[in-house]
């Protein structure tokens, strides 16, 4: 995913006008309906189950938001940087899924998950969780989604505003992966993950001491 990276304009994904609408999104839309859709996985949680704890459902809330971000790396890591070769057309689809992103990361319309791809998203998985945790799969739908929405958010912010006080490591962090080393540094919300899994770029390395440069580029 070696492009050259283009601080204005943007890409045209498909020729159908009406296809290349359904690549686009802004904050406001995402907001409305990541939020709807998970209010609307809790209502549907207490209409299969009406006597379902109110604790136990904010447990399994929080879980799902946990678990987004361990989903987050290996999302960003395996399926947004699969490898141009890894099967026919995969070089078509890793930019269509995140090869954009990168050549045009100011591009305001596609730092977030459009509207028709992620009812998708939702409908796989409430379908898949309900599979496996049975009367809890809607509550950690709903907290998986807004642990998604969460993410959104900070990727926007880090592409679009200055770091406040206290969150530049965040921002350093994922503008390295940009700028520096699209290798590595896969956990946009919990860099922790890059830990975990080795791929923490040299800049924090504190053994080596490897310093990337300022990641303001």
């Amino acid at each position: 995913m070696k492009s050259e990276i283009k601080t204005t304009g943007q890409a045209r994904l498909f020729k159908n006008p009406l296809l290349e609408l359904l690549t686009v999104s802004t904050p406001l839309e995402s907001s409305i309906t990541s939020i709807s859709i998970s209010i609307a996985c809790i209502w549907l949680g207490y209409s299969l189950t009406p006597n379902y704890g109110v604790i136990k459902a904010i447990s399994i809330f929080l879980t799902g938001v946990f678990a987004w971000s361990f989903f987050e790396y290996l999302l960003h890591r395996y399926l947004f940087h699969l490898s141009d070769n890894a099967f026919p057309g995969s070089e078509r689809l890793a930019y269509i899924l995140h090869g954009v992103h990168h050549e045009y990361p100011k591009d305001a319309s596609r730092t977030l998950m459009p509207f028709a791809p992620k009812v998708i998203f939702s409908l796989v998985f409430f379908a898949l969780f309900y599979a496996l945790l049975d009367t809890s799969g809607p509550f950690f739908s709903a907290g998986f989604l807004i642990g998604y929405y969460l993410y959104s958010m900070l990727h926007y912010a880090i592409h679009h505003f200055k770091a406040p006080a206290g969150f530049r490591f965040l921002w350093e962090h994922h503008l390295i992966h940009h700028h520096l080393h699209d290798d590595k540094a896969f956990g946009v919300s919990m860099p922790i993950w890059d830990k975990v899994f080795d791929t923490m770029p040299p800049r924090y390395d504190q053994k080596r001491k490897v310093v990337t440069g300022n990641s303001s580029q």
